[in-house]
């Protein structure tokens, strides 16, 4: 999936429950950025019995950098250089 959204010019973000070692291969594959879901270090039995929530707090968490990062872009574009002013 992650290939078929780069080679459509899309950014891909991975969420997963932990990020391990050679995680950072998967930009290899066409993920931009990967992120883990889970807020704490916890057992897997509570990791997957609230698998839901933990993902729904982390895909909001995403979008909400997505919004600031489009919000700074704009900000900027619309602000003149220090020494103009």
């Amino acid at each position: 999936m992650a290939r078929r959204a780069k080679l459509s010019g899309r950014p891909v973000l991975a969420l997963a429950g932990t990020i391990g070692e050679g995680a950072h291969e998967v930009r290899g594959g066409g993920v931009d950025a990967h992120s883990s879901i889970l807020p704490a270090p916890m057992s897997l039995t509570e990791a997957l019995g609230r698998g839901g929530e933990f993902l729904t707090d982390a895909t909001e968490r995403a979008l909400r950098m997505v919004l600031m990062g489009a919000r700074a872009v704009q900000t900027a574009g619309t602000q003149r250089p220090s020494s103009v002013r």
